[in-house]
């Protein structure tokens, strides 16, 4: 039978929250079961249900996944797509700093400060949906405190399971710490600081930084390996599994123990690569890399996907809010970015047929930033596409995918002296996703020039999977210009007039862009409302 994500529970207000209650998002920290979690078929809505935590009613805009809107700002921040309008603050995300033209012109932002202005001055619940900081924020913690109250529930003598209850137990353990794992690994990698919390329903003002959350992420994914080799995959696994697993998110293509611990392995790896940047990471860190990929998710693996319910009904994605929608042509709220493209080496098959140029060309929209550009125009997977869809079709890795670890383990190999493995694995990347790209393994490349294919092929093979900020992050691009950061030969649409000299139309024209990002997001005020941190706190603000 089809199953959807239900409700079933409902959500308490912060407690001792103040009367602007359109202005709040739900505590996270409180989800209140309806249904009894001592029977079998309640741990297995409950369970179901997880993911439902990231339907949440944004303010001033009904009921939103709280969680696409993270990974929204993931892909704009990481210039693989961008979004000019304002809803949820993402014009303000994603407002680069500068864009300097070919003869030296330098054209600032409308708003003409950086991005770390802009965000903190809607760092407040006053402020409602604009507020960027509180979306990735809430989504995870939703995530969090739900698998509290299941792996309290069961510690409960009175949970009654029929046949090999051990087992079971342990299914549903899994499911619990897997989840809080993945969503501490999130929080860990996007926020100056979190709380560490394990008691249902409970919170605390012992914020820690970042560095912390990240050790506590591995921790509890560590400890959800150690319950996967207690599993064991009998007729009761795949009967939980395909019942905790929606069915627009692919429950047919069960998730064996071993591929589930293989998923923790590659999430590991990126746990590790993704908060370092590139010049601080050792040898160590980077055989640790290696190590991590060589157990990680293999090519015939199932993962766990994030997909979208054919009747757009009652589902994680109410049949919008997902990356393929947003940025198709019944929504075009995103678009693909024009350096996103220039990364797609000539003759690339998913470029071919990935994209169609628009009849014209999108400006500067909006009069918003010349960012805020492009010729392409995604083609429908219904229509032979890859990454746009018009009737909800297509999944996206909740975590990491086959080709993300294959890419690390490239990159480790590339970066401690291996350039042809490197290379090798980048070839077999691209003929995995039929690119049709000739191999570059065993032509001569030079070292830099092996790590130009391998960046151009991380950024194609894994475009709106959730890495191109943490890339961009990690490799510098995002740091102010005096730094070092930002990119060179940026393909941009230009106005002509803007030009020199002056031509007509607008021209796709290779730019200097400063991005000048925050590496870290600020604590979200909507917590410290409510939450007040400790003494011995870190700082929660840039």
């Amino acid at each position: 039978m089809k199953r959807y994500l239900i409700y079933i529970f409902s959500m308490a207000i912060v407690s001792g929250a103040c009367k602007k209650s359109t202005l709040e998002l739900n505590n996270p920290n409180q989800p209140v079961p309806e249904l009894s979690l001592t029977t079998e078929a309640g741990l297995k809505n409950f369970s179901l249900g997880i993911l439902q935590k990231m339907m949440a009613d944004v303010p001033g805009e009904g009921k939103t996944n709280i969680f696409h809107i993270a990974l929204t700002n993931h892909s704009i921040m990481g210039d693989e797509a961008y979004c000019p309008y304002g809803n949820y603050g993402f014009r303000w995300v994603n407002q680069v700093y500068k864009i300097t033209l070919p003869g030296g012109k330098v054209i600032t932002n409308p708003n003409t400060v950086d991005q770390k202005t802009q965000l903190q001055g809607f760092n407040s619940r006053g402020s409602g949906e604009l507020n960027a900081f509180q979306y990735e924020w809430a989504s995870c913690y939703y995530i969090i405190a739900q698998a509290n109250y299941l792996l309290t529930a069961l510690d409960n003598p009175a949970l009654k399971l029929s046949g090999d209850a051990t087992n079971k137990i342990n299914i549903f353990k899994a499911w619990a710490q897997w989840w809080k794992g993945y969503a501490y690994s999130r929080i860990g990698s996007m926020y100056l600081a979190g709380i560490i919390t394990n008691t249902a329903g409970a919170t605390n003002g012992d914020f820690v930084d970042h560095t912390a959350i990240m050790t506590e992420a591995n921790n509890v994914l560590n400890s959800c390996l150690t319950t996967l080799n207690s599993v064991n995959a009998t007729a009761d696994y795949t009967a939980i599994m395909t019942a905790i697993v929606a069915s627009f998110n692919d429950n047919k293509q069960v998730v064996t123990p071993d591929m589930w611990k293989r998923q923790i392995y590659s999430l590991q790896a990126r746990n590790l690569m993704v908060n370092k940047k590139v010049t601080a990471m050792t040898p160590a860190d980077w055989q640790q890399v290696i190590s991590l990929a060589n157990q990680g998710i293999q090519s015939t693996d199932n993962v766990f996907q994030f997909g979208m319910d054919p009747s757009g009904t009652n589902d994680v994605s109410l049949g919008q809010f997902h990356p393929y929608f947003y940025i198709g042509e019944v929504v075009q709220f995103t678009f693909a970015s024009e350096r996103l493209l220039q990364d797609f080496k000539p003759n690339d098959n998913r470029a071919a047929i990935g994209f169609t140029p628009f009849p014209v060309p999108k400006v500067n929209e909006r009069g918003r930033g010349l960012q805020f550009g492009t010729r392409w125009d995604p083609v429908f997977i219904e229509n032979g596409g890859l990454y746009a869809t018009g009737n909800n079709k297509g999944t996206v890795p909740w975590a990491c995918s086959y080709e993300e670890n294959q890419l690390m383990k490239a990159e480790a190999l590339m970066r401690t002296g291996s350039t042809e493995a490197g290379l090798q694995i980048v070839d077999a990347v691209r003929d995995f996703q039929h690119s049709g790209l000739a191999h570059v393994a065993g032509t001569g490349l030079t070292a830099p020039q092996a790590l130009e294919e391998f960046r151009k092929e991380r950024r194609v093979a894994l475009f709106l999977w959730g890495t191109a900020f943490y890339d961009a992050r990690r490799w510098g691009v995002t740091q102010p210009a005096a730094q070092g950061g930002g990119r060179a030969n940026a393909i941009v649409i230009v106005p002509g007039n803007l030009l020199t000299p002056a031509q007509p139309g607008s021209i796709p024209t290779p730019c200097f862009m400063e991005y000048n990002y925050m590496d870290y997001w600020d604590v979200p005020q909507n917590e410290i409302d409510f939450n007040t941190p400790g003494s011995s706190s870190p700082p929660l603000k840039n």
